[in-house]
């Protein structure tokens, strides 16, 4: 994952994976490494590799995993910038509410799961960053 320098209110988290011989599995559990109980999951898939996804903020944090494949992830929370390539490596974008997301250059075949702190009921879009919002993950 290529990181110039991350802006407050995203970081980069690895899931655990269990290796043997019948394979890998990756778990994520309610006593980490994510700083809030999941309530909703989507995954994005199929996306054309000239299309853009997000573009937006959300009132909510994320966590942006790759099942497979790999995109590009541009993040910006109102004073600083940075770009991810996001891959299926065991790692993901741990994005705090209030950061606008671009998501873009999806590989053919890509899987991106997000898992969610808030219903999307309860979720409020942004088109811009919404800095009072951010939490600094430590």
């Amino acid at each position: 994952m290529l990181i110039r320098a991350l802006p407050s209110g995203v970081r980069i988290l690895s899931v655990a994976a269990h290796d043997d011989g019948r394979g890998r599995l990756h778990a994520i559990e309610q006593s980490g490494p994510l700083p809030f109980l999941p309530v909703r999951l989507f995954v994005i898939r199929d996306v054309p590799a000239e299309e853009v996804r997000a573009r937006h903020a959300v009132s909510c944090h994320e966590f942006l995993w790759m099942i497979s494949g790999a995109c590009t992830l541009n993040i910006d929370n109102g004073t600083q910038r940075a770009t991810l390539r996001l891959r299926a490596d065991g790692t993901g974008a741990l994005v705090s509410s209030g950061v606008w997301m671009e998501l873009r250059e999806f590989e053919q075949g890509a899987i991106l799961s997000v898992l969610a702190s808030a219903p999307y009921a309860e979720t409020r879009y942004f088109s811009a960053p919404q800095p009072d919002l951010i939490t600094r993950f430590e």
